[in-house]
């Protein structure tokens, strides 16, 4: 099988790419200088690459802003003509690296959510990724959209949460952050894109939501950083976005039952290697 792989460079797209080749999936990875997605031409060179499976990782993904940001359009745009294109050359198969944005936030409804749960975006990112997958559904192909949560570790881009709170540990300043009780689903970035590359290869089709199925609270993840010093950091400094829920948790049943994936990596071990990683100096400064 050849696949391609856009955003294949990217934080959550190498593990993609990484975790496919070690299926012995032949992969076309191309670079954003090779294929610019949001011009035509670089849509029709990553559409010529021959491939039986699209895993679309690419986005906008800039910390602060991808959220609201206008060029969550262009991406929508984008790909829906990669698809096309892609159907055109003969490809059968089609992943979405989707998000939990997808979801309703303010449902009411407790407890983890399934993929049955409402959609109703409250950001651009959110209704940008939900309406790329509603026209994905009627493309014809078989298709499958990875509503990721929180993944986290290696390569993670130095203004996210995790790489400030290390920096904050190592001796820099006291860092503000969200409420103490916020409450997410982190899954090792290295498990995330196993699992996409999982759902890729295998026949399911319809939403599948990636993530450990494992609460972890802002002030836990604070004190595993900090190890035993108190956590250098400001709980309630940093207000929520507009809309955003203390807690955002996957049912993860639909991954592990019928994809047959579960992850494998500790939040130990994550938190560890990304420690290291990010505690040499050249990425520290």
């Amino acid at each position: 099988m050849r696949a391609l792989v856009t955003g294949g460079s990217g934080f959550l797209g190498r593990q993609i790419v990484a975790a496919l080749r070690m299926a012995g999936v032949e992969v076309a990875a191309p670079a954003r200088r090779q294929a610019d997605l949001l011009r035509d031409a670089g849509r029709q060179a990553a559409a010529a690459a021959g491939a039986e499976l699209l895993v679309h990782a690419a986005w906008v993904t800039r910390p602060a802003e991808y959220w609201r940001s206008p060029d969550n359009v262009a991406w929508t745009a984008a790909t829906i003509d990669l698809v096309r294109r892609f159907a055109a050359a003969g490809g059968r198969r089609a992943v979405l690296v989707g998000s939990c944005a997808e979801y309703d936030w303010a449902s009411a409804a407790p407890g983890p959510w399934p993929e049955s749960r409402p959609c109703r975006p409250q950001t651009p990112y959110g209704a940008a990724k939900l309406l790329a997958w509603t026209w994905l559904r009627g493309c014809g192909l078989s298709v499958a959209n990875a509503r990721v949560f929180w993944p986290v570790g290696l390569h993670e881009h130095p203004e996210r949460l995790l790489p400030r709170l290390i920096r904050a540990a190592a001796g820099g300043p006291r860092l503000p952050v969200g409420p103490a009780d916020l409450t997410r689903d982190l899954i090792d970035v290295r498990d995330a894109g196993a699992a996409v590359a999982a759902l890729a290869l295998s026949p399911v089709t319809g939403a599948v939501n990636i993530g450990a199925g494992q609460p972890v609270s802002l002030a836990t993840l604070a004190a595993l950083v900090a190890g035993p010093a108190p956590p250098p950091v400001r709980f309630g400094g940093r207000p929520l976005p507009q809309g955003e829920p203390l807690c955002m948790l996957p049912d993860t049943t639909r991954l592990r039952q019928e994809v047959g994936f579960t992850p494998r990596i500790s939040l130990g071990r994550t938190l560890r290697d990304a420690a290291a990683h990010w505690q040499q100096p050249a990425r520290a400064a």
